[in-house]
């Protein structure tokens, strides 16, 4: 199974990045990011590019995936940035309503909407994280790419 990221630049701001999420393809949700801020841990949003999505169980959101990439400095759990490097890690799926929600994750949600009484973001994100964990199960070899257009 493959997911694409695909953001919408029309939408980006410093506030926030917005996008669509496929899986294998079709659409299943929508998707929201903090903004780009130089791949800063917990302050930026995740760098485009092609990665593992690794099964993780999270204290806060419970199963999720991370993103995964060594090459773009993108490390599943902590465990896995080298001694030395300055690298990412935890980069999770799940639910938030919010990008300032989030600390440099990806959440799901139905729609892109604005939401009183914070503005852009995205709606439904609990019941559609639940339902991209049943749609991609365990995940083994799950794979994602983040791109712009």
């Amino acid at each position: 199974m493959h997911i694409d990221i695909i953001r919408d630049k029309s939408l980006s701001s410093n506030v926030g990045e917005y996008a669509r999420m496929l899986l294998d393809g079709a659409r299943i949700c929508f998707t929201c990011e903090q903004p780009w801020n130089n791949n800063i841990a917990n302050a930026s949003c995740i760098p485009e590019g092609d990665y593992q999505l690794l099964p993780y169980n999270s204290p806060a959101h419970g199963h999720t995936f991370v993103f995964h990439n060594p090459d773009l400095n993108i490390y599943g759990t902590p465990d896995m940035v080298p001694n030395g490097v300055a690298g990412r890690s935890l980069c999770e799926i799940h639910s938030a309503n919010w990008p300032f929600q989030l600390r440099g994750c990806v959440a799901v949600g139905q729609r892109i909407m604005s939401m009183p009484p914070h503005g852009l973001g995205v709606n439904a994100s609990t019941a559609t994280f639940a339902l991209l964990m049943g749609k991609v199960g365990k995940g083994a070899g799950l794979t994602a790419t983040i791109r712009s257009e």
